[in-house]
């Protein structure tokens, strides 16, 4: 069993649900590109050219190749949305290509959390075995079975990462409150009250960090 309480959602992924939420975005039938794009108030195209988005003033726009299949309409939307979303505006032309490769780097993490968000995934009836998760994935929210493997390999990832975090947090917990005299048992703690005793006696004194 999935052990979702442990999973970290990233900084990005929680703006991104924040602002699904405040759209209404909140199952995957919900996730229609169309849908997103007029409840952002965001101008919706699909053109005989490259996909491609553009903002001036409170004027957005994003226009998508309409020769590509279903899945690659989907996928350029969400990475040009994600372009919208970082404010990633302005002619870009003269931009180092470095710069440019960060923008898009970021545009694609955007894409993979906004198409396949983890509250989502969650709610979905996974089915008994891990090896069919990827094809019920990729099948509900119409990507790639490449990109489907990638973000369900991510949330292993993170739900390990958060497990061990919490465990070692718990190792360390643990460790100091055995450590405390106010957790030993009788016999303990009356051995260490006689060896008090004996060093006052001797005249040492006792000091206790």
């Amino acid at each position: 069993m999935l052990q979702w309480n442990y999973y970290q959602p990233t900084e990005l992924e929680n703006r991104i649900t924040v602002l699904y939420r405040s759209i209404e975005i909140e199952t995957v039938g919900d996730l229609r590109e169309d849908l997103i794009a007029a409840r952002l108030g965001i101008k919706l195209r699909y053109e005989d050219a490259p996909s491609f988005s553009f903002e001036k003033g409170n004027f957005r726009c994003i226009v998508i190749d309409k020769n590509l299949t279903s899945a690659e309409k989907r996928k350029h939307f969400f990475h040009e949305l994600g372009h919208l979303f970082r404010g990633h505006s302005g002619d870009q032309t003269n931009f180092p290509d470095l710069f440019k490769d960060l923008l898009e780097e970021q545009a694609e993490q955007f894409a993979k959390y906004a198409m396949m968000p983890y509250y989502m995934i969650q709610s979905l009836p996974l089915p008994e075995y891990e090896r069919y998760y990827v094809y019920l994935i990729a099948s509900e929210f119409n990507v790639s079975l490449t990109l489907a493997k990638e973000r369900w390999e991510q949330i292993k990832r993170r739900i390990s990462a958060g497990r061990w975090e919490q465990e070692c947090i718990y190792r360390e917990r643990n460790r100091y409150r055995k450590a405390s005299p106010d957790n030993w048992c009788d016999d303990a703690k009356e051995v260490f009250r006689i060896a008090i005793e004996r060093k006052m006696q001797k005249g040492q004194g006792v000091i206790i960090r």
